[in-house]
């Protein structure tokens, strides 16, 4: 553990643009003010999804932080833009970015040889209750970047749940069917499964924990059982719903079930269906 002093203290406060004189690094290391409290983490990455989609992932204890940017280039990225997704978790209560409450920002500093170093900060992720926290004074240094295996095509064997993804639904009384279609695994320690399917104009996505078994849950904007709906770029959280889960065979990691919820500014979703794999 290294503790910055002057002039090396100097040095970092260039780069990043919070400094106090207690703050220790590791190397690699993510760091930042939550309500205030200092939030060190001591299991953190930085992973490339095949489309370009970089996710930052912290946790300490009890306590994860995880945040999607639509690229991993070196910039700076805004909450509702191509920063999209950020959740965080604390005594197994989740927050998540609430759309246009949500402030956020992502400053990509430096990539080089495979890791990654930023800075950021989130105002009022909200939870199930409208409960809020922020995140001030972020910074990550040196993460290393792990990036998909792409296996011989010859001899990867595909799961067939992939190949025959599907999810229907109907808006507002009118069918929606989805011609692109994702679920995949994100977080640190209590990992959740978001499952997203679009159109051109609309799209859905359901968060529910890795290990759900099949049951009945009630849906909301936040929480582990969470849904949202997005039309033409304008998303809504769930204000209410049911997500029943039918099958989920952690093996195959195949998952099917149905669905139905009202968002916050008066979307009803119905007859929700889907078949996934992950």
């Amino acid at each position: 553990m290294i503790r910055i002093t002057t002039p090396l203290m100097a040095v970092f406060c260039l780069i990043f643009t919070s400094c106090t004189t207690d703050i220790e690094i590791n190397n690699p290391a993510l760091q930042a003010q939550v309500d205030g409290e200092i939030f060190r983490s001591s299991s953190k990455k930085a992973m490339i999804h095949d489309d370009g989609t970089l996710v930052i992932m912290g946790s300490e204890g009890d306590k994860s932080i995880s945040f999607t940017i639509a690229t991993s280039k070196m910039g700076t990225y805004k909450m509702g833009q191509t920063l999209n997704e950020v959740s965080f978790k604390k005594d197994q209560t989740k927050f998540f970015a609430q759309n246009q409450e949500t402030q956020g920002e992502v400053i990509i500093t430096e990539i080089y040889n495979n890791e990654i170093s930023g800075k950021f900060y989130f105002k009022d992720l909200k939870d199930n209750n409208g409960n809020s926290t922020s995140f001030d004074n972020g910074w990550f240094y040196r993460l290393p970047i792990e990036a998909a295996v792409i296996e011989d095509i010859v001899t990867q064997e595909i799961n067939p749940c992939l190949l025959n993804a599907s999810l229907t639904a109907m808006v507002d009384g009118y069918e929606m069917i989805t011609d692109d279609h994702s679920a995949r695994p994100f977080g640190v320690g209590n990992v959740s499964i978001m499952i997203k399917a679009t159109n051109i104009e609309n799209e859905i996505e359901i968060v529910f924990p890795s290990n759900a078994s099949p049951g009945t849950y009630s849906l909301s904007g936040s929480g582990d059982y969470s849904a949202t709906f997005t039309k033409r770029k304008d998303k809504s959280s769930a204000l209410g719903g049911t997500l029943i889960i039918t099958e989920h065979n952690l093996d195959s990691q195949c998952i099917s079930g149905s669905f139905e919820f009202e968002t916050r500014s008066g979307v009803q979703v119905s007859e929700g269906v889907f078949d996934f794999g992950y």
